[in-house]
């Protein structure tokens, strides 16, 4: 699993439950970003850990562009029995109902209608955790009640000739039912106009990755590598025995037969034909 850290807040993101690599990360004062693969049809959750818990911080996620999410996490020395990490990996479409984080593919057409999508300036593609600090006011624990009407990620249309086409976005799963939970209520307000850190993470498909030279190509085995030669010694015993085997054949046979018109033949034998092919090891392009 890797992860980007910036003094005592870390974070990452897991794919189907399991911490994915980072690949490029860069860091400054305020911030990380990095690339992360994308599979279609793969859930995911955006998580964050604060060591210490110095001051209360409120959690932005952006998808796509998107508020997805917004949560509180408070200071550990009023509030010591809270946890120091959280994890978001879905958005609440009711009460008793919600919807996960899914990776999916971005819907190409060639209708002119699109044509605006060519050169927009589109977020599609970021995974963004804002951390602002936050003045707390009370704190009331109940549970939760949805607020309707928020925005929906649904499938993206971009024009064929898009520099998005080919590329992922994020959409949301189907909806499934669970129950409200109990969550502290927190009422304050934000203390700055920038976010205190923000965490980035640009997503796309591994292909995409590799074509940029962002992660690493699959290494191809050296021709000096001994399962390399293991391989071919394996291959030439075995052509050894089929040709002594055939030389066996020929050599233990010695009767001839005549023809009707008196002229001796040697017998006819079917003769297999063995093709040698030399070893080679499939390659696959990503690109």
């Amino acid at each position: 699993m890797g992860t980007m850290q910036i003094g005592d807040y870390m974070a990452w993101i897991s794919v189907e439950g399991h911490g994915t690599a980072l690949h490029g990360i860069e860091r400054s004062k305020n911030g990380a970003s990095c690339w992360v693969a994308s599979e279609v049809g793969k859930k995911f959750s955006v998580n964050w850990y604060n060591t210490t818990r110095q001051i209360p911080l409120q959690a932005v996620v952006l998808i796509d562009g998107t508020v997805c999410d917004n949560h509180i996490m408070l200071d550990a020395e009023r509030y010591p029995d809270k946890p120091n990490g959280v994890g978001v990996s879905y958005t609440r479409t009711s009460d008793y109902t919600r919807r996960d984080f899914v990776f999916s593919s971005i819907q190409v057409s060639d209708d002119d209608a699109y044509l605006d999508t060519i050169d927009a300036s589109l977020d599609i593609g970021t995974i963004q955790l804002q951390l602002w600090r936050f003045q707390v006011q009370n704190v009331v624990t109940r549970p939760l009640e949805h607020s309707y009407g928020g925005p929906v990620l649904e499938e993206q249309v971009v024009h064929e000739r898009s520099k998005k086409a080919g590329a992922h976005h994020v959409k949301f799963g189907e909806e499934y039912a669970s129950p409200a939970p109990t969550v502290d209520i927190v009422n304050g307000f934000m203390m700055d106009t920038t976010p205190f850190l923000t965490f980035t993470f640009k997503y796309r498909p591994l292909a995409i990755l590799m074509a940029n030279d962002i992660v690493p190509r699959p290494e191809i085995l050296a021709d000096d590598d001994p399962r390399t030669h293991t391989e071919i010694r394996r291959l030439e015993e075995r052509l050894k025995a089929l040709r002594s085997s055939r030389e066996a054949e020929a050599n233990g046979s010695t009767q001839s037969t005549s023809g009707p018109s008196g002229v001796h033949r040697s017998p006819t034998r079917a003769r297999r034909r063995i093709k040698q092919e030399p070893y080679s090891r499939e390659v696959i392009d990503l690109t």
